[in-house]
């Protein structure tokens, strides 16, 4: 054989083994090289319910799951619709780190995964109670603590401060710099709107990772500092969640694991915002469909809550952010376009937590559509949707108008406020079920809806602490924000000046304020730090009298403590006749307006000046 020959052969051996290594390449089907996610990201003993894990990666259809040490048991895994997923029933044993594998033929893909120990006593953590105050914020306009963060390459939001609709760069460490000042105005509860990962608006409300601090606010780390730093002030703090819908820009939206997972995914219909067609016994069931499934808007895909696997994940999202961060109860946003569903979730979240609060944005006007949806009402359906707690806005719609008008009519005046309040019948529990406030990050700045009237702003602010429910004040109403003069859907979240190291004032510093913000911010420091120590205003009893000369008077009282409080919202000063007021004074004598320190006796005249409101505490 010749050495031309030899040659030859050799490339026919080359090539035989290559074309053996290729057939055998494709004679198999392709394999998931690794998981790319996990959810939740870990997980803890002793809860009350299993775990499900969601895991994501290339073609793990089929896959078997087993784990490695002892201590934790697969009960079954599921396949998805999508080849991409596997979802997996764990149950938890012992604490400790895990390895689980996917097997897939002769292919086997690893992952790690950690079991904690709980904190002791977790499953009993009560949350905020009316005793506390409540403060929201809104984290992108509030302080920018960390510039580093300002401009990242994966973001395709812009920072620029000049224009309402866009990012301006308050984050996590900013809330940090500040939690003293929100401790001195005498606050015991933090309300930050969303901070999840959110690859579209910064308001946060379009969630694009379930599990992921939004990187331009920081880190799950950071957060959770944020959380014990406010613990250790004495602060408790609530999350916003949003299990409704997620973001058109969720990493999920590409590959979604179930053809269900989102409502309307075709078509994208609109919600019709028909709030009333759940408790309303003529309404359609395309009405209440609509409602239910419809798109909130058209960046905000609506989750499938019937999906028991979609309902797993979002109610596991939610504990393992109440576990991780350590968490004293959540603020659920758009509640009641979950559907009647929602009862699920938050019987899910319930059952982890039975004395932790929640409360729920109902945002109707009406009473009997708000309590429809809170807990242990007697609805003419059999309805119970296991809310704790819910937004007040029918009594924040007739604080409003009953301050706003001096129109002494059956509905205008501070009639509205006593008519509102006289509807208390319909709800279970008011006291402990409402959370009372004058504006929010969606409505119009209070300054503004009673026309740049400070005094009538002072009005409210004593009106929210001193009546029934859990007060709360959005960011800035106690130094006179205003809604930006340019309109629109963004202009009532002004920046805090002095959050940002380019301020001109600092608003932070009360020698930078003007003399209005200075006395409206000293009177509502002055009411919540008194409320803080007075029982009687957490769980007193609540009467109230008749408006008259559009005075609305009323009393808060125990065994121990009263609490007399006139509102006085007439262009005239108000006599007080006593004799009207005896049932609730029966052996009060000499109490103190802690407004203003003036010390009150039933036995004398007393004028409450016009447009003036006093706090009169009788021991």
């Amino acid at each position: 054989m010749n050495l031309k020959n030899q040659k030859m052969n050799l490339i026919n051996l080359k090539l035989s083994i290559l074309l053996l290594f290729a057939l055998l390449l494709f004679s198999f089907p392709t394999y998931a090289q690794k998981v790319e996610r996990v959810e939740p990201l870990s997980w803890w003993v002793d809860m009350r319910q299993d775990l499900q894990l969601m895991l994501y990666g290339e073609d793990l259809k089929d896959g078997k799951v087993s784990v490695k040490p002892e201590g934790i048991n697969i009960k079954k895994v599921h396949n998805a619709d999508s080849p991409n997923y596997l979802f997996v029933d764990v149950k938890v044993g012992k604490p400790g780190k895990y390895t689980f594998t996917v097997t897939r033929g002769a292919k086997k893909i690893a992952f790690e995964y950690e079991i904690h120990e709980r904190r002791k006593g977790a499953s009993e953590r009560r949350g905020f109670t009316t005793s506390d105050a409540i403060y929201l914020i809104m984290p992108d306009r509030f302080a920018n603590g960390d510039t580093s963060n300002d401009v990242l390459k994966e973001s395709q939001q812009i920072l620029d401060r000049t224009k309402l609709e866009a990012r301006h760069g308050g984050d996590i460490q900013g809330i940090i710099d500040h939690l003293d000042y929100i401790v001195d105005l005498g606050i015991t509860t933090l309300w930050s709107t969303p901070l999840l990962e959110d690859n579209l608006y910064y308001h946060q409300y379009s969630c694009s990772d379930y599990y992921r601090i939004g990187p331009h606010f920081g880190t799950n780390e950071l957060y959770r500092k944020m959380v014990e730093e406010a613990h250790t002030r004495g602060l408790k703090v609530i999350k916003d969640v949003t299990p409704n819908h997620c973001s058109i820009g969720h990493w999920w939206m590409k590959d979604l694991p179930f053809n269900d997972w989102i409502n309307y995914l075709e078509s994208k219909t609109r919600t019709n915002i028909a709030l009333n067609s759940f408790s309303d016994p003529h309404a359609s069931a395309i009405d209440r469909e609509i409602c239910e499934k419809g798109w909130f808007v058209e960046s905000l895909p609506d989750m499938n809550l019937y999906n028991p696997f979609v309902m797993n994940y979002l109610a596991q999202a939610a504990i393992w952010w109440i576990e991780y961060a350590n968490l004293d109860g959540l603020r659920v946003d758009t509640y009641f376009y979950m559907g009647k569903n929602a009862a699920h979730w938050t019987s899910r979240l319930r059952k982890e937590y039975p004395n932790m609060n929640m409360v729920g944005e109902i945002w109707g006007n009406d009473v009997p559509v708000v309590s429809y949806w809170l807990g242990g009402q007697k609805n003419h359906d059999g309805f119970d949707s296991n809310l704790p707690s819910a937004m007040d806005f029918p009594l924040q719609r007739s604080l409003i108008m009953g301050l706003a008008t001096d129109n002494e009519g059956w509905g205008g005046s501070t009639k509205a406020i006593y008519n509102t309040l006289a509807l208390d019948f319909l709800y279970n529990d008011p006291t402990n079920q409402l959370i009372v406030f004058t504006d929010n990050h969606d409505i119009e700045r209070l300054y503004n809806m009673l026309g740049k009237d400070i005094e009538k702003v002072k009005l409210a602010l004593t009106f929210i602490c001193t009546t029934r429910g859990t007060p709360q004040i959005t960011y800035g109403t106690e130094l006179l924000f205003e809604s930006d003069p340019r309109g629109g859907d963004h202009r009532m979240r002004p920046d805090f000046p002095g959050g940002w190291k380019e301020d001109a004032i600092n608003l932070f510093d009360p020698k930078q304020r003007n003399a209005e913000q200075t006395d409206v911010f000293n009177h509502t420091r002055t009411l919540l730090n008194f409320r803080k120590n007075v029982p009687a205003l957490h769980s007193g009893k609540l009467i109230h009298y008749f408006p008259e000369q559009n005075t609305y008077v009323y009393f808060r009282s125990n065994l121990q403590d009263t609490v007399m409080v006139i509102i006085n919202a007439s262009d005239k000063a108000y006599e007080v006749n006593w004799n009207r007021f005896t049932e609730c004074l029966p052996n009060k004598i000499e109490g103190t307006d802690i407004l203003t320190d003036q010390k009150i006796k039933t036995t004398e005249k007393l004028s409450v000046g016009s447009k003036k409101s006093m706090v009169i505490y009788f021991r």
